[in-house]
This record gives C-alpha cells, sequence and structure tokens, in this order.
C-alpha cells in the first residue's frame, strides 16, 4: 500500500482544518533554562501548536543564539518569544490569564484530571532545579505530569510538549481530529 503523505506539510494541510477559538490561548514560560536546545525545542513546539508568545525568565543571557535557532528551525521566525528577568515575569502576562506552574511541588494536581484556563500561562522550570519558590508562591495553581515507569523526571522541553498538548486537548480539540 503506498503512503499518501509522505510530506508533513501536504499531511497536515489535507488533515487538520481547524480554527483555534479566539478565547482560548496559550502562552509558554520557562524559568533559568540552562539548555539552548531545549530553548530552541520549546520555540519549535510553540510554533507547532500556534503558540504566538512564549517568555525565558532568566537572570544571564549568554546561551548560544545559533544552536536555540537550528533547533527551533523556522518557528524562530514565526514565534515571539523573549528574555526578561524574573522581576519582569509577572507584569508582562496579560490581566486576564491565569498562570499555571509544571511543578513536582506538594500541592500540586495530576495536570489531566486538572481543568486548565482557556486564557493560560504554563510555566516550567529549570531542568535541574524547579522553578523557584518564590515564583511558586505567587502562582495560584500548580499540576504535576505523572510518570509511570522508572524514570522520575522528565526533559523539560518533553514536559512543556505534553502539558501544552493537554492544554490543547481541552480547548483546541485536538483528539478530535480526523
Amino acid at each position: 500500500m503506498e503512503n499518501k503523505y509522505t510530506n508533513a506539510v501536504d499531511f497536515f494541510k489535507a488533515k487538520v482544518k481547524m480554527q483555534v477559538p479566539n478565547e482560548a490561548v496559550l502562552i509558554l514560560a520557562a524559568y533559568e533554562l540552562r539548555t539552548p536546545e531545549n530553548i530552541g525545542a520549546i520555540i519549535r513546539l510553540a510554533g507547532n501548536l500556534g503558540v504566538e508568545q512564549v517568555f525565558f525568565i532568566s537572570e544571564e543571557n549568554e546561551l548560544n543564539a545559533t544552536k536555540i535557532a537550528r533547533v527551533a528551525h523556522s518557528s524562530i521566525k514565526n514565534v515571539r518569544f523573549s528574555f526578561l528577568k524574573k522581576t519582569e515575569f509577572f507584569d508582562v502576562i496579560p490581566t486576564d490569564f491565569e498562570c499555571v506552574a509544571v511543578e513536582t511541588a506538594e500541592k500540586a494536581t495530576n495536570i489531566f484530571a486538572t481543568p486548565l484556563p482557556k486564557k493560560c500561562v504554563l510555566l516550567f522550570g529549570n531542568e535541574r532545579y524547579g522553578i523557584s519558590q518564590d515564583i511558586l508562591d505567587r502562582i495560584s495553581k500548580t499540576v504535576f505530569i505523572p510518570l509511570v515507569g522508572k524514570t522520575m523526571s522528565m526533559n523539560v522541553s518533553h514536559a512543556v510538549s505534553v502539558a501544552a498538548f493537554e492544554w490543547g486537548r481541552q480547548y483546541l480539540g485536538l483528539l478530535e481530529i480526523q
């Protein structure tokens, strides 16, 4: 049997005909990431999901821009992203958005059993240390991604993918695509 769809662009043009509802908007944010490949992967994921804004909270700006651009691929031109200081983060979030931390914190709830807000900022932590407590203290909702295997940690760019697609499932009908 011949595979009719060998090119991803052609496949998705033929298969996926969706309109994103205006009231459902996702912003991605990551705290103190150290790996340019993770930053690039998050930008690329934002491009995949139609996320228009990504914030990278960082006190230093010495990341390899070439590596970020290489991994982000064409999304580097299609997604607005910015680096900002921790003190600026809450000031740039639109007032009608709710910030949700994706973190293994004590009061976190299972992301697959938790309704996420329609206007949502999903915040992810540093590859090694997560999100600082002073940031978590300012966030009203924290969720975790359940892991059932023997490895009890997940790469941050993979966690962003899981959480962003769960938000998309809840608001964009991603599981209803034929």
